[in-house]
Order: C-alpha cells, then sequence, then structure tokens
C-alpha cells in the first residue's frame, strides 16, 4: 500500500484519502480493512510525486512590496507593528523592485508581471504606491508582459482613492469584519473611533469597479455565530467575488482588547453553513488552509522563492515582523535590494528556506499534510513547535474532511458530523491518520 494513504473516523464510516493519487472514499469498517478492488486499483496507479522544496534559481511567483507599516487605523488585533509614522519605501526603491521583477518575468518567459502591496496599509504611502503602479504597468508594456496588480487594503480612505484602487488593480483583498458592532470594536481608527462607513463606502466602490473583489473577514469570539448572517449580507450588498475567512492570530494587541480566537469546533461548523450561503449566491467561500486541488509543501510565502520588499529594501520571504521570526528562533531574511536595479540574494539563504519547509513533526501523520502543509511557518509550524494538534489544526482537520465528504456527495453527512460535538472530537483529535494506523484502532 503507497505509504500516503489516510483514513479518519467519519461515525462508523472512514474517509480514505490519497491525496498524490487523488483518491477519496467513503467506506464502512469491513472495507477499511479489505479495500474494495475499484479502490485497490485507483491505489495501484502511479502517485503525483511528492512534494519538494524549489531547486535551481530563485523564481518568485510575484513580487511583494510593503510600501510602508504605516497605518490609519488601531486594529484591536493587529500584530504586523503598524505605527501612524511609520517609515515608507523611497520611490527609487519601489521603481527599482518593478523593474526587477520585469526583467526576472520576461527571461523567465512568463506573459504577467505580478505585483502585490502589502502594509502596515499600503495607501499610507501613496505617492510610492503610485510611482510602483505605473511603473509596473510601463514596465510590462516594455516587456510584452500583461501587468498582475493585487493590494491588501484596509479600505479607509476616500471615493477618488477608492475609483483608482478598482480601475488601477486586478485584485483588492479588502478587510471587512463584518456588521457595525464588530467591525468597528475589531478596526477603530487611531482616534478611537469606527470606520464602518468608510470601509463599505469603499466596498461599494470597488463592486462597481473592474477588479476582483475579495473580502476579508477576521473570525474572533465575537462574531464567528454571525458567520453565515455575514456572508449573506455581504453577498446582497457587495457582490465579491470571493470572501477569505481567517481566525484570529493571538497578540498583546487582542490580549488586552479582550478578543479571543474562536473556538475550533464552533469556527468549523459556522465557516461550513457560511460557505454554503456564499456558494447559494455565486461567491467563493476560502480557508486557504483546507484547499486540495493541488499536493504543496508549503502554505504560505516561505519556501515558495516569494520575495517581500520592505521599506528599507531589505528582502524577506514573510510579511510579518523580524521580530516576531525572532521569537521563533526563524531568519527569513533573504537579502537585499538596491536602488541602482538588482536583488542581493545569497544562494545559502535561499537554499535555508527552501529546505525549512520540510521539517514539521506536526504534520507528518496528518491527513491535511499535503493541503494545509503546516500552516503559517512562523505561527504555526515554527522549530520546536508542539507535535500535538492545536486549535488551527482541529478546524482545518474538521473542515478538510468535511470538504471531501461534500466532494463525494455527502453533504448531508458532513452536516451531521459537525452537529455531534463527540464525533467532532474524535475525528480532530484521531492521533494518527495513516491507513495501517487507523486499521490497527479501528
Amino acid at each position: 500500500m503507497p505509504p500516503d494513504v489516510f483514513a479518519v473516523p467519519i461515525f462508523d464510516k472512514w474517509l480514505v484519502y490519497a491525496p498524490l493519487h487523488r483518491v477519496v472514499a467513503l467506506v464502512n469498517r469491513a472495507a477499511l480493512t479489505e479495500f474494495p478492488e475499484q479502490l485497490c486499483a485507483a491505489l495501484a496507479e502511479p502517485p503525483e510525486p511528492e512534494p519538494l522544496p524549489r531547486e535551481g534559481p530563485v523564481n518568485p511567483p510575484f513580487l511583494g512590496l510593503i510600501p510602508t507599516r504605516a497605518c490609519n487605523l488601531a486594529c484591536a488585533y493587529c500584530g504586523f507593528g503598524a505605527t501612524p509614522c511609520g517609515e515608507q519605501m523611497g520611490l527609487a526603491l519601489a521603481a527599482a523592485g518593478v523593474d526587477w521583477m520585469a526583467d526576472h518575468a520576461a527571461r523567465s518567459g512568463r506573459r504577467t508581471l505580478d505585483v502585490h502591496f502589502f502594509g502596515g496599509e499600503p495607501f499610507s504611502a501613496p505617492d510610492v504606491v503610485d510611482v510602483a503602479v505605473h511603473r509596473t504597468r510601463a514596465a510590462a508594456a516594455e516587456k510584452g508582459l500583461l501587468p498582475r496588480l493585487e493590494v491588501a487594503t484596509n479600505g479607509v480612505y476616500g471615493e477618488a482613492r477608492a475609483r483608482f484602487v478598482g480601475d488601477y488593480f486586478d485584485t483588492v483583498v479588502l478587510s471587512f469584519d463584518g456588521f457595525r458592532a464588530v467591525h468597528d470594536r475589531h478596526r477603530p481608527t487611531l482616534g478611537g473611533r469606527g470606520c464602518f462607513d468608510q470601509v463599505a463606502a469603499t466596498a461599494r466602490v470597488l463592486s462597481a469597479s473592474p477588479a476582483e473583489l475579495c473580502l476579508r473577514i477576521c473570525v474572533a469570539q465575537d462574531n464567528v455565530e454571525q458567520l453565515a448572517e455575514t456572508v449573506d449580507w455581504f453577498a446582497q450588498e457587495f457582490q465579491p467575488c470571493s470572501i477569505d475567512f481567517e481566525t484570529l492570530q493571538p497578540t498583546p494587541e487582542s490580549e488586552r482588547a479582550g478578543l479571543r480566537p474562536p473556538d475550533p469546533y464552533a469556527f468549523a461548523a459556522q465557516f461550513l453553513g457560511a460557505r454554503r450561503v456564499a456558494t447559494e449566491h455565486g461567491v467563493e467561500p476560502v480557508y486557504a488552509a483546507a484547499v486540495t486541488e493541488e499536493p504543496r509543501l508549503t502554505f504560505c510565502p516561505v519556501g515558495n522563492d516569494t520575495l517581500i520588499v520592505n521599506p528599507d529594501g531589505r528582502v524577506s520571504a514573510c510579511y510579518l515582523q523580524e521580530r516576531d521570526w525572532q521569537a521563533r528562533g526563524l531568519d527569513l531574511n533573504l537579502g537585499r535590494l538596491g536602488t541602482e536595479g538588482g536583488v542581493e540574494l545569497p544562494p545559502e539563504d535561499v537554499e535555508r528556506l527552501r529546505r525549512l519547509v520540510t521539517d514539521k513533526p506536526r504534520c507528518r501523520n496528518c491527513f491535511c499534510r499535503w493541503s494545509c502543509a503546516g500552516g503559517c511557518q512562523v505561527n504555526h509550524s515554527y522549530p520546536g513547535c508542539s507535535p500535538a494538534y492545536d486549535d488551527f489544526c482541529i478546524q482545518t482537520r474538521l473542515i478538510t474532511a468535511c470538504s471531501l465528504l461534500d466532494g463525494l456527495g455527502q453533504e448531508a453527512l458532513s452536516g451531521d458530523l459537525v452537529a455531534e460535538p463527540a464525533r467532532m472530537q474524535r475525528l480532530a483529535k484521531w492521533p494518527s491518520d495513516r491507513l495501517e494506523d487507523s486499521r490497527g484502532a479501528a
């Protein structure tokens, strides 16, 4: 039997999953011990190659730019170190980064020039963003490429800026945590006022624009029970292309504000209900850790050759702050970008980060190992982290199992599963999903 065949308990049945064979089956206890002929034949086919670390010259999927760490909000859970007056990237540095990526994309035979903006709030440094956007479009035209621009933003600015974003960006990820009371509690301005009205106005402008609008909702204890209702309102009011669900990551800021992550079992159940509502509206629901279409070795930019340029020109593999990596014993720096064009990337640092994502003891016996792939390297898969499943693992295991069941046409069974706390706990905390272990425990 191939090594990466897993089985997890679903009531009196077993969900058999072989991600490298693209095989999913629901079997009874007898069939778990001795697979039916059809299932044996499918597993006898050669599997897809196991995901391996990247090799060869660095090949970033996109260029990430952090124009500034400054932000015009004081979000109650923000762990990105945003301040009202953070350092801004120089205009020449931003242009040099775009030029380097354009040259790389052209040499690599790509069709697109992909540049993503993150912060802080990118539009707290509007001149930097404007220069980089126009440089991207000009460089793409010069190289015969199609510009692809993406930004993660809080949406707290005027209508003119919102129209610029909708007209010039291909994808806009807008942070919006739900109804007025929740959003204003989660995401106040620097002066402590609510920003719900401004964000809703920006969402309406973006909804009517050519941009692909993704609404990103941070889920905490205080809004987890409202997910389906929130999604229904989002879909009717703003017609987004997708809604991205992310659970709150505890920070000193969130602790001081009294905000807590949702219970993982409650989140899994509420997400699945919200997902059905989104799908009925033609909106794509996204919980990124449960994407099973393609096996992957890493969930986040780390290990993917992603180059993220900080305001000071330092190139790293992660959007989080350096202090956060260091607290986990990590060094995610890759090199530097110079204003003269050229990125200094010591090969040993590139290889070090490529190898970093291969050692994840917590994931070895989990059926999500090639889909969740360990989650965030800094917050979840850092060296020395506990091998025990944590809340992120629990909710991801439940959502992934239900997604696989839904793909088999077993929506009723997945609904029954999340309605039974004892059954959810049995699946979520199953010690080893590997087939031989599950057979022994069945």
